[in-house]
């Protein structure tokens, strides 16, 4: 019987939502909730189809293509598509994956026992052997090589080493999790989340290599940013078990000069990603151990609630900016003005409360204001010609930073606490215009609007403070292929980001939810009319700055009510911000 093409899929129940590079998908609403994937999403499972007799040389690639799509074999090493190879070592594909969203054959070309298939395909990103995805959108070409057998049957002599998977199948076979480091800073006792690209070969497989890439260090990149690993160099996993809400973790012998409670942390925040994880059981070579601060050898997850890398407590209010141009705070029905002499544009409020970085109504100057007395603590002036800033960021250990940008390119200042002004000389971005940047609570990420040519480009880079003071913002990577024209931005939580902009195939700017480690961005129920700009704290309701042109012109900042599931709109009003 003549094989088809067409691959056999079974629906299973995931341990871990899908992983999704960015597509159209169903529009959600702008309420904050936990963005923990769904843990028993159907997870499809192929089962690939090996080489059928007698296929050509075109056909033995596409098989080939469908095939790979397959984690299949006990590690998933790809054990049917190897059969369509003619050696069996010459196809190491954990390099990294390109991701493409078409494929197309364009030249095939056959002479005696040999012949050559060329693909083109359009890439929209890669997914390096760490996890690491990092969008980068092109054409891509690759040839493969084919040479008939004994059998006179065509099979591949050679091909790129990189995995080509599309979109759908890295949505079906990939998961992302994170994985959880210490913030560089030791006053900042948040955790940094690293997410990666994880392959659902099984159950049992997807969290062992979770583990085993916690334990190998943080991706390349965010590795740039000096982020802390407890686990010494070397340590192994043993064993993982997870019975009844606990997961059992043996570590190697080198776990014994690490930090008990710092590895504890890292594995527990990790690991309870996975819905069937409540509690951790730590061993070293065989043998349960007590962590300090720990009643007894099981640990629950609530016991390391603070080092949440949304931070703790309640979720504070909000701020606006009035009609009039002072700043008020989202107390009632009516925001309510602190400093009545207080004149703001594009406020930026401390986490603490009580500073506020501003930007003048020219744009060419940023003020810090005392909160308390009215006092102006610091004026920062633009240095480039025709030099604008846009809205300022905080982090949380109390430093404003402030982008300024002409048609030509950027520059970067931090001013530390508040007070001192530093020119950032490790500024990649400095040749390109940047509409809008916020510096993450852990201080260790910045996610920017780049302006790429006529693309507003959503990007990620790291924030490293050499041990030597040296400051760099750099590490710049797209993480999205879809938005092309971004309007603004905001931390959503510790790894999403709230984005007004447009796409390719809507080119009406929406409120999307955007994870920046590269999975499907969602787009958000909005207020509606021209969406402006917009705030974001974690727990707390979504804040957009419209304008509408009917019955007569206004700008209102929004809110999704809790309470009645709809936008509620303060008249009047603009610029919102949250902390940070």
């Amino acid at each position: 019987m003549r094989r088809g093409l067409a691959l056999v899929t079974i629906v299973l129940c995931a341990v871990a939502g899908c992983a999704s590079v960015p597509s159209g998908s169903q529009v959600i609403g702008g309420r904050v909730t936990n963005h923990q994937q769904p843990i028993d999403d159907p997870y499809v499972r192929v089962i690939p189809v090996g080489p059928g007799r007698d296929w050509d040389p075109g056909k033995i690639i596409t098989a080939f293509q469908a095939a790979s799509g397959s984690f299949d074999g006990p590690n998933g090493d790809h054990k049917v598509a190897r059969e369509y190879l003619a050696c069996g070592g010459c196809w190491q594909p954990g390099i990294s994956t390109v991701v493409y969203d078409r494929m197309e054959q364009t030249s095939v070309q056959i002479g005696g026992a040999h012949a050559s298939v060329t693909v083109e395909v359009d890439q929209l990103g890669r997914i390096g052997s760490d996890g690491q995805y990092i969008a980068d959108s092109h054409r891509f070409k690759a040839t493969y090589q084919l040479r008939q057998d004994a059998q006179k049957q065509w099979r591949i002599s050679w091909l790129p080493q990189e995995l080509l998977l599309s979109r759908n199948d890295v949505n079906r076979a990939f998961r992302t999790l994170d994985l959880y480091f210490f913030s560089p800073d030791p006053q900042v006792k948040a955790l940094v989340p690293n997410p990666v690209f994880i392959p659902m070969v099984n159950r049992t497989w997807l969290s062992q290599q979770l583990v085993k890439q916690l334990l190998g260090g943080p991706t390349t990149w965010l590795r740039g940013a000096g982020v802390r690993t407890d686990f010494p160099g070397g340590t192994q996993l043993r064993r993982l078990d997870i019975s009844g809400g606990v997961a059992t973790v043996d570590l190697s012998r080198q776990a014994r000069s690490g930090d008990l409670r710092d590895m504890s942390i890292q594995l527990m925040w990790t690991l309870r990603q996975l819905r069937e994880v409540d509690q951790l059981k730590l061993e070293i070579e065989g043998k349960p151990v007590q962590v300090p601060g720990v009643g007894g050898t099981v640990q629950s997850a609530s016991v390391w609630s603070a080092y949440n890398p949304d931070g703790q407590g309640d979720p504070p209010r909000g701020w606006v900016r009035t009609a009039d141009g002072r700043l008020a705070r989202l107390d009632s029905s009516v925001p309510q003005v602190l400093l009545p002499k207080l004149r703001v544009s594009q406020p930026a409020i401390s986490y603490d409360a009580r500073q506020v970085a501003a930007v003048s109504k020219s744009g060419d100057t940023v003020t810090v204001t005392d909160m308390t007395t009215g006092a102006t603590r610091v004026v920062l002036h633009a240095k480039l010609a025709g030099g604008r800033f846009c809205k300022p960021s905080w982090d949380s250990r109390g430093n404003v930073w402030a982008v300024e940008s002409n048609s030509h390119g950027s520059r970067l200042w931090e001013i530390t606490s508040g007070t001192t002004k530093i020119a950032v000389d490790g500024w990649t971005l400095a040749p390109y215009p940047v509409r809008a940047l916020r510096i993450s609570r852990d201080g260790t990420r910045a996610a920017a609007i780049v302006q790429m040519g006529q693309v507003s480009q959503v990007q990620l880079g790291r924030v490293d403070r050499a041990p030597t003071g040296g400051l760099q913002a750099e590490g710049f990577i797209a993480i999205n292929s879809d938005l092309s024209a971004a309007l603004d931005l905001t931390w959503r939580d510790a790894d999403h980001l709230a984005v007004i902009g447009a796409t390719d195939s809507n080119p009406s700017p929406l409120l999307y939810d955007v994870p920046v480690g590269g999975g499907t961005i969602q787009p958000m129920v909005g207020p509606g009319g021209d969406m402006k700009a917009v705030a974001a704290y974690p727990g707390a309701p979504l804040l957009v700055a419209q304008h509408v042109s009917s019955p007569q012109p206004l700008d209102n900042v929004c809110w999704l009510s809790d309470k009645y599931g709809e936008w509620k709109c303060y008249d009047r009003t603009s610029a919102p911000a949250y902390p940070g």
